[in-house]
């Protein structure tokens, strides 16, 4: 049985009376309907989705799709229910529609600045995404799925941001399920440069794991907010510079926080160090690297200087 969603489709402070070139808005309405059709593919849905446009409203511009999914033979049980086929949640993974639980790919986006190749899969089936900051947020598989798709990166920025540009006197770009208790999503000239760098940016497609441990290794500290509050660290090891490192060791991380220890670059701490490996399909390869335990912190001390009268005194 086929369902129905309908969606508001709304381009702000547009003036409907003068109208807006068709050639313009109408490759823009396509890459829409391609993202939701796309969405559908790259989560395995074996349905087929039909995405029509109502006559215009008044107001700023604004159009309403009707998107209709029609099961296929051998559904898929997503997330062993039924509800997985709605159109709905698959709008709420995209982040177009607001719901609880959901980062979708507008939060991703969001969280990491366009920056979504800092990721580690874990084992209960989720992901973890890492911003500039070295904070953390924990997202679906399915999430990742999408951020990580190339077909959901050029669609994506086409149908949000893209008309920011192409129509100067727009303020904003919205989504949402025509339907009470929803939540409208905005895209402003704020979400640009994030989403900028997201379309520009190299993705993980179809990755595998690879996790190294190295237990009592001997680190100095390099760069980075030494504050406790979970930044992106870089360490020395050897003659080699590592980055981008976490630190997990949350007795440490207090110490930090506390100012009882304050880290120098001639400091030596001795961890246990994560080496987190990403390799996809096309042999890219990137690295993380996570300090799980301090093992031991050895302080700097500078040498002191001995001076002449202090040899006399001795003597």
């Amino acid at each position: 049985m086929a369902s129905r969603v309908d969606l508001i489709y709304k381009l702000e402070n547009v003036d409907a009376e003068d109208g807006i070139d068709v050639f313009e808005i109408a490759p823009i309405l396509m890459q829409f309907g391609e993202l939701v059709r796309n969405a559908n593919n790259v989560l395995g849905f074996e349905q087929k989705i039909d995405i029509k446009v109502k006559p215009f409203k008044e107001g700023s511009w604004i159009t309403e799709f009707i998107l209709q999914n029609t099961p296929m033979q051998n559904l898929i049980n997503y997330l062993q229910s039924k509800q997985g086929q709605e159109l709905i949640l698959i709008l709420s993974l995209l982040g177009l529609n607001i719901k609880d639980g959901i980062k979708g790919v507008a939060g991703i986006i969001r969280f990491t600045k366009g920056l979504v190749s800092n990721f580690k899969i874990n084992k209960n089936n989720t992901v973890t995404y890492y911003n500039e900051k070295g904070e953390k947020i924990e997202v679906s598989m399915e999430e990742h799925k999408l951020v990580q798709s190339p077909l959901m990166q050029n669609n994506y920025y086409n149908c949000t941001i893209a008309p920011l540009e192409k129509f100067p006197n727009t303020t904003a770009v919205s989504f949402k399920i025509n339907k009470e208790d929803t939540h409208e999503q905005k895209f402003t000239y704020a979400d640009k440069e994030a989403f900028e760098e997201y379309a520009a940016s190299e993705l993980f497609e179809d990755v595998e794991d690879n996790v190294t441990t190295m237990n009592g290794v001997f680190v100095k500290p390099k760069r980075g907010s030494y504050s406790g509050t979970e930044k992106s660290y870089s360490f020395v090891i050897g003659e080699n510079v590592i980055w981008p490192v976490t630190i997990e060791d949350e007795d440490f991380l207090k110490s930090l926080q506390s100012g009882d220890i304050r880290l120098y670059s001639e400091d030596v701490l001795k961890v246990d160090l994560e080496i987190r490996q990403t390799k996809d399909s096309n042999n890219r390869v990137r690295a993380n690297y996570a300090i799980t335990k301090v093992n031991e912190y050895i302080k700097y001390e500078k040498p002191k200087q001995i001076s002449f009268d202090d040899v006399i005194k001795d003597d």
